[in-house]
C-alpha cells in the first residue's frame, strides 16, 4: 500500500509515546516496511500500533536473518493489501501463519464514474428516493451544513471539535450501556494528538454534519494514496429518524470521487450498513512470523496462535460483548435514565385549546428526552424547525403538544 498511514513516522511515534513509554521502536532488516516493540521475555515482537491500525501492510527480505530465534505477531493484515505471497527460498527457515480475526467491508469505487453510478449499482430505485428524501427532509428541518476538514486547523479549533466528537460518543454509548474502548482517558488523549498532527499531513480527516454551530454527526477517517479509512464514527440519536449515517457515507463517497480514491473502507466489524454499502468484503487476518529451527519461536508461535483461535471462539458467541456491557457497568458511570420516557404514547390532535397548555423551550436540558419526540414529528411533517412549537399540559401528567404550521400531536409519556 502506497503511504500506509499506520506506518508513518507520526503513526508511529505518537503511538510510542502513549502506549510504549516513548522507548524506541525496533526495526529488523528481514522485515521491511513494519516497526515493533518487544512484547514479552518469551521473545514476541509486535507491530508498532497493535490492534489500533486499521491495516499493515509489510514485505519480507529472505537474505537478512535477524529474524533467527524470534517471533513477530503483526496485527490487521488486510486480505486486499497487496503484499507479496510468502514463499521463502529453501536456505530460509521463516516460516508464516495466517490467522483469520474479523471480517472487513469496503467501497470499491475505482471502476464508477460518479457517487450516483456507485450507488445505483447497490441499491434499487426505491432505496435511492428514500436516501434523497432523508437528506432533504433534514436540510428542510434544520439549518444543516457540511464541513470536510482534511488539512491543518487551530489547535483551539481542533479541541472544539474533539471535545464535541467525544461529548456524541459519550452519550451514544452510555444510551447502548456498553463499554467503548476508545473513550478511555489513555486513549483518547492518543487520538487526539494522532489525529491533529495527522491532519497537518493530510493523512486524517473529520467529516462533520452541524446543524446550525452543533456537530450532530462526525466521522474520523484515515488516509492512504488511493484508501480512505472510516475509523470512529457517531451521530446524535435524536435525529435517528433522519438517517444521518447513510447521508454522511454519500458525503464520503462524494470526495472520494472528487479526489481520486478508489476504496473507502468500512474496516472491521460486521454490521448491517456495511453490507449493503459495500461491494468487496475481506478477511482481516493476524500473521505470525517464526523461526522454524528454533524450538523456542516454535512454542511461542503455538502459544499465539491458540490464544486466538480462543478469541475467535469466544467472540463468535458474543462473549465480547457481554464483557463490554459488564465493563459499563463496573465503571460506575451514571446510567441514562430512560426508564421514565421509555413508554410513549402518540396521538395526532386536529384542535386544541391553547389555554391548557404552557409553552416550553424544548431546546433546553432539562426537556432533552423530548427531543427525539420533536424530531421525529418534524421528519413526518418536514419545515423548520423553528416553526414547531412545545407545550406541556398544565393538568394532564407528563403529557406534551408538538405543533407545527398545519399539524399538531400530542406525547403522553407513562412513567414506569
Amino acid at each position: 500500500m502506497t503511504q500506509n498511514p499506520f506506518t508513518s513516522l507520526t503513526f508511529e511515534s505518537i503511538w510510542s509515546k502513549h502506549f510504549n513509554d516513548n522507548k524506541a521502536l525496533l526495526s529488523f532488516k528481514s522485515i521491511n516496511g513494519v516497526k515493533f516493540i518487544k512484547y514479552s521475555r518469551f521473545g514476541i515482537y509486535v507491530n508498532a500500533g497493535k490492534n489500533l491500525t486499521k491495516g499493515i501492510d509489510y514485505s519480507i527480505n529472505f537474505e537478512e536473518t535477524d529474524y533467527k530465534g524470534k517471533t513477530f505477531l503483526i496485527y490487521d493484515v488486510p486480505t486486499y493489501f497487496d503484499i507479496e505471497p510468502f514463499h521463502p527460498p529453501e536456505s530460509s527457515s521463516l516460516k508464516l501463519k495466517k490467522m483469520f480475526q474479523y471480517q472487513g467491508f469496503l467501497m470499491d469505487i475505482s471502476d464508477f464514474k460518479d457517487k450516483d453510478d456507485y450507488i445505483n449499482a447497490q441499491f434499487s430505485s426505491k432505496n435511492r428516493r428514500e436516501f434523497r428524501s432523508n437528506q432533504r427532509r433534514l436540510e428542510t428541518c434544520f439549518n444543516i451544513r457540511y464541513e470536510f476538514i482534511n488539512e491543518e486547523i487551530s489547535q483551539a479549533k481542533f479541541d472544539v471539535l474533539f471535545d464535541q466528537f467525544h461529548a456524541l460518543l459519550n452519550e451514544r454509548f452510555e444510551g447502548k450501556q456498553v463499554n467503548y474502548h476508545h473513550l478511555s482517558k489513555d486513549k483518547w488523549a492518543y487520538y487526539s494528538e494522532l489525529v491533529f498532527e495527522m491532519l497537518k499531513e493530510k493523512k486524517a480527516s473529520l467529516l462533520i454534519i452541524y446543524n446550525e454551530d452543533n456537530p450532530i454527526g462526525i466521522t474520523l477517517n484515515f488516509h492512504a494514496d488511493k484508501v480512505l479509512f472510516e475509523t470512529i464514527t457517531v451521530f446524535n440519536p435524536d435525529y435517528y429518524k433522519f438517517s444521518i449515517g447513510k447521508t454522511s457515507i454519500i458525503k464520503l463517497l462524494e470526495w472520494c470521487f472528487d479526489h481520486g480514491y478508489q476504496i473507502s473502507d468500512f474496516s472491521k466489524g460486521d454490521f448491517d450498513y456495511k453490507h449493503k454499502w459495500g461491494n468487496l468484503a475481506y478477511d482481516f487476518n493476524y500473521h505470525i512470523l517464526y523461526d522454524s529451527k528454533s524450538i523456542r519461536s516454535i512454542l511461542t508461535s503455538k502459544y499465539i496462535e491458540y490464544f486466538y483461535i480462543l478469541k475467535l471462539y469466544l467472540r463468535k458467541r458474543k462473549v465480547n460483548e457481554l464483557y463490554r456491557k459488564y465493563k459499563f457497568l463496573m465503571s460506575n458511570k451514571k446510567t441514562v435514565e430512560t426508564s421514565q420516557y421509555s413508554n410513549v404514547k402518540v396521538s395526532s390532535i386536529q384542535q386544541f385549546e391553547a389555554s391548557d397548555y404552557d409553552l416550553i423551550q424544548f431546546e433546553k436540558d432539562d426537556y432533552k428526552f423530548l427531543r427525539v419526540c420533536v424530531f421525529s414529528f418534524a421528519f413526518a411533517n418536514p419545515e423548520n424547525i423553528s416553526n414547531i412549537k412545545v407545550y406541556k399540559h398544565k393538568s394532564l401528567e407528563n403529557t406534551y403538544l408538538i405543533s407545527g404550521t398545519k399539524k399538531a400531536q400530542q406525547v403522553t409519556f407513562n412513567v414506569t
